[in-house]
């Protein structure tokens, strides 16, 4: 648990499998290991005994390597498929014009088992919808202030200072926003309004995908986009999520396929941290740190990302079986942000 708040402390808080929402942050239900249980013994179709497993409230979810929370209670598993995987290149030639309409909205999510989560959010989702483009295209942000705060629209990469989206735009104001994109590679957007970290904590993050003139080599791709929620009572990233759900990849892991190149952008927008990482087991990968060049910097099988940074990583799953994916800061994969690859 975060500093301060033991345990004990927090369950005293909210009661066992509880959660309470609290002033614009959340509070995670907690989770207990179960007693082994007697199911015949052998292993599913990824290669995991199904007698290691947890309950999470009233949940029992197959692993042990859950730890400490869970996804909301009946979450359908396609739930995440539009930040899971991103928006497929369209072939589209360089200095194509791509309009993207972005409104600030408030919104109350569930990021974990009945953990609510008041969100400042880019058209309503925590992280804002993936934007992909061409280096060389003309991407014309129509941006909308729908919230009594002020915010605006901040793209990292490279672009005209006029365009850099720093100034806020107040409550029910609007601007347009001419980035051209570039360079190709990944690149997060945010909210630059002070207070910063209150801004980019409450939600208003994203990614967006440069893809080189001509295209990258044929991947099965996925998104993976690092952030935390906070409150009072758990303290800074008591919960900490890939793509906005805690515990949801434990859950539901990414199917992808055996054998073929998987390609993901991971992005860094964990607030109040000053470094976080992306650990895979049982393999190695390419590295292209911030997606940019057109052959990979290094070879590893763990990433360390400061804030805002981000990489984008090739691997090709051999065999049939689980893959387990997590930060290597283990007390923020303790908080939500272990998943699985499941080759299929």
């Amino acid at each position: 648990m975060t500093e301060g708040v033991s345990r004990r402390d927090l369950l005293k808080k909210v009661g066992l499998g509880g959660a309470v929402f609290l002033g614009g942050s959340v509070l995670g239900h907690s989770v207990q290991h179960a007693e082994a249980a007697e199911t015949g013994g052998g292993h599913d179709e990824y290669g995991v005994d199904p007698s290691d497993h947890m309950v999470v409230g009233e949940d029992v979810i197959d692993s042990v390597y859950g730890h400490g929370i869970g996804p909301p209670a009946g979450i359908d598993p396609t739930a995440l498929d539009g930040a899971t995987f991103p928006p497929k290149p369209d072939g589209a030639a360089s200095g194509t014009i791509r309009d993207v309409d972005i409104a600030v909205e408030e919104r109350l999510l569930e990021v974990g088992g009945g953990a609510l989560f008041e969100a400042w959010t880019y058209n309503g989702t925590v992280p804002a919808p993936t934007i992909r483009a061409t280096e060389g295209d003309l991407v014309r942000v129509h941006f909308e202030n729908r919230t009594g705060h002020s915010h605006n629209m901040h793209f990292h990469g490279s672009h005209r200072p006029e365009q850099d989206g720093w100034e806020p735009i107040p409550p029910g104001g609007a601007a347009t926003y001419e980035i051209e994109a570039g360079p190709a590679g990944v690149h997060p957007y945010h909210c630059h309004t002070a207070p910063l970290a209150e801004h980019v904590s409450r939600g208003l993050y994203g990614m967006m995908i440069v893809d080189p003139p001509g295209g990258r080599d044929p991947a099965f791709e996925v998104s993976l986009l690092l952030s935390g929620f906070s409150n009072e009572a758990i303290g800074r990233n008591g919960i900490v999520a890939w793509n906005g759900v805690a515990g949801f990849y434990h859950q539901f892991p990414i199917k992808v396929p055996a054998g073929e190149q998987i390609r993901a952008y991971v992005v860094n927008m964990l607030e109040y941290e000053s470094l976080a990482s992306f650990h895979l087991h049982a393999q190695t990968f390419d590295v292209y740190p911030a997606g940019m060049g057109s052959s990979p910097a290094f070879r590893e099988d763990t990433i360390v990302l400061g804030q805002g940074q981000r990489a984008m990583i090739e691997v090709t799953l051999p065999t049939v079986g689980r893959y387990m994916f997590h930060p290597h800061q283990h007390w923020l994969a303790d908080r939500g942000a272990m998943g699985w690859f499941a080759a299929v």
